[in-house]
């Protein structure tokens, strides 16, 4: 009995100590994020930087949130109250939206194929994800090794999400789980008390309004090379691995596709109706390429 009692508190010390290394309400930190609005062309996209930040603690039913402010200017004059959040070391962040509901935003104490279950309550129209964990690693924030864990839905394992002990998702730190098609959203930079910590290694900076987004405002490195092989192939080839969209004339989703690093990928275009398509890569959002089907 008193072992088993041992092993209890391990746990829970354990568990602490995972949360403590998620630091998301540490007070100072802001996030950059990049908004990414698809024209039909699927090319000159519309694009903007806001900023989110933790701040002002408030107690709701007995329990402790803090404040969850956006803006368009870092300095936040011009700020929206978006919600609430409030953490469970034992388990995760949850956020809670003006309307009341709330959800669980980010769980902590992750192991590889664990499932878990996301629900976004910033976000209007997303209803709820069921995430597993394909991927852990690490990466240095700060000084400090993090771990980065890779999510991904089943059935749907080419289009990932990471997150970040301490920084939060890769679509931005209240974007979980949404893989718009109309849309995207990117964590561009992360900060600490104005310092910065964190920067995409796909974006060269930490802002970008749409007339910087005209030009090429990533790597290039993370472009892709599309050029036609017989008569129903596409070839699509990129430098490091990718996750491409394809689209329609209209914009619509038609499907998307895993490309690995320096493969060429031979996609069969024989089942689809003739006319534009557009490829839009994942670590590109301005790099789309066309090509027709006759």
């Amino acid at each position: 009995m008193k072992k088993y009692f041992i092993l209890i508190l391990l746990s829970v010390f354990c568990n602490l100590a995972n949360a403590k290394n998620w630091d998301l309400l540490k007070s100072g930190k802001r996030w950059n994020v990049l908004q990414v609005i698809y024209n039909p062309d699927m090319v000159h996209h519309d694009s903007s930087t806001y900023y989110v930040k933790f701040d002002i603690d408030t107690i709701i039913n007995t329990l402790k949130y803090r404040h969850v402010f956006s803006s368009i200017d870092t300095e936040f004059y011009k700020k929206t109250l978006k919600g609430y959040v409030r953490e469970d070391s034992l388990v995760g962040l949850y956020f809670r939206n003006l309307e009341g509901n709330e959800g669980l935003l980010y769980k902590y104490n992750l192991n590889l194929g664990d499932s878990v279950f996301i629900q976004n309550k910033s976000i209007s129209w997303l209803d709820s994800v069921s995430y597993f964990v394909t991927g852990i690693d690490s990466i240095l924030i700060d000084g400090k090794y993090k771990k980065r864990y890779t999510m991904a839905e089943k059935y749907f394992e080419y289009m990932p999400e990471t997150w970040i002990e301490g920084i939060g998702s890769s679509l931005g730190i209240l974007n979980c789980g949404n893989n718009a098609v109309g849309g995207a959203t990117r964590l561009l930079c992360c900060y600490d008390n104005n310092v910065l910590i964190y920067k995409n290694p796909d974006y060269h900076d930490c802002y970008y309004s749409t007339k910087t987004a005209l030009h090429s405002v990533v790597n290039p490195e993370s472009e892709i090379n599309v050029h036609l092989g017989t008569k129903n192939n596409i070839l699509i080839k990129s430098p490091i691995d990718n996750y491409v969209r394809i689209f329609n004339s209209c914009g619509m989703f038609v499907e998307a596709i895993h490309i690995l690093a320096n493969q060429e990928y031979n996609l069969n275009v024989s089942k689809y109706s003739k006319g534009i398509y557009v490829i839009s890569p994942s670590t590109n959002l301005f790099g789309a390429k066309k090509f027709i089907v006759y």
